[in-house]
C-alpha cells in the first residue's frame, strides 16, 4: 500500500515538473517572437521616416491652362529632374531654368521670369539652366528624366525663385556652324534661339 502511494506522489510529481517545463518553453517562444516583431516594428519605422528633399514647378500656359509639372529631387549630391507635361505643340521644345521666380502672362509671356539661370560666370549652352530638349509627342504630351550637377537645390530655392521655362522652338545650343555665318548673334549666344516662351511655372519647394 505504502509503496502504490509513493509510486503516485512520484507521478504527480513528474507531471508537475513537465508541467513547468512546458511553460517555461512556451514563454521564451514568446520572447522570442516578441523580439522578432519588435525589430520588425523599428525597421518598418525607420524607412518610412526617410525624406528625400526637392522642389517642383507647376507649368501653365500664356493662355492660363496648366502645362503639366516639373520636379527636382536632391540624391548624391545631384538632381534629378522629371517632367511630365502636357497640351504643347508637337515637336522638339527649349526646355530651361530661368532665373526669377516669376511667370506672368505678359504680353509678351513670361518675360518676367528673366534670362537662364547662370551659376558664376557661364555663357550659353553652359548656362547653368540650360537642360536638354524635350521631344512633344503628337498627342502634345512630353516626358523627360535627366540628372545634373550644374545646379543645386539650394540654386532652386533662392529668395528670387527660379521659373522652368518650355520655349516654342528647338533650342540649337548656339551650334551654328562658319559656313553659314562667321559669328553667331547675341540672340543664339542667349538663347540659343528657342524663341517665344509658351510654358512657366515657378519652382518651390516640395
Amino acid at each position: 500500500m505504502a509503496s502504490f502511494e509513493a509510486m503516485s506522489r512520484n507521478r504527480i510529481t513528474l507531471l508537475a515538473a513537465a508541467g513547468m517545463a512546458g511553460a517555461l518553453l512556451a514563454a521564451c517562444g514568446e520572447d522570442t517572437t516578441t523580439g522578432s516583431a519588435a525589430q520588425n516594428t523599428t525597421s518598418t519605422a525607420v524607412t518610412s521616416t526617410t525624406v528625400r528633399t526637392g522642389a517642383a514647378a507647376d507649368l501653365m500656359g500664356a493662355d492660363g491652362q496648366p502645362k503639366g509639372r516639373v520636379t527636382f529631387v536632391e540624391t548624391g549630391g545631384r538632381l534629378v529632374v522629371e517632367g511630365k507635361l502636357t497640351g504643347l505643340p508637337p515637336g522638339f521644345h527649349g526646355f530651361h531654368v530661368h532665373a526669377v521666380g516669376k511667370c506672368e502672362a505678359g504680353p509678351p509671356a513670361f518675360t518676367s521670369a528673366g534670362g537662364h539661370l547662370v551659376v558664376g560666370d557661364q555663357a550659353h549652352p553652359v548656362h547653368a539652366g540650360d537642360g536638354p530638349l524635350i521631344m512633344v509627342l503628337g498627342d502634345q504630351t512630353a516626358e523627360i528624366r535627366f540628372t545634373t550637377d550644374r545646379y543645386k537645390l539650394a540654386d532652386l530655392l533662392s529668395p528670387d525663385g527660379r521659373a522652368m521655362m518650355v520655349h516654342a522652338n528647338p533650342d540649337n545650343y548656339s551650334n551654328v556652324p562658319t559656313r553659314y555665318a562667321p559669328e553667331v548673334d547675341a540672340m543664339t549666344k542667349a538663347t540659343g534661339d528657342a524663341g517665344d516662351r509658351i510654358a512657366c511655372g515657378v519652382v518651390k519647394r516640395s
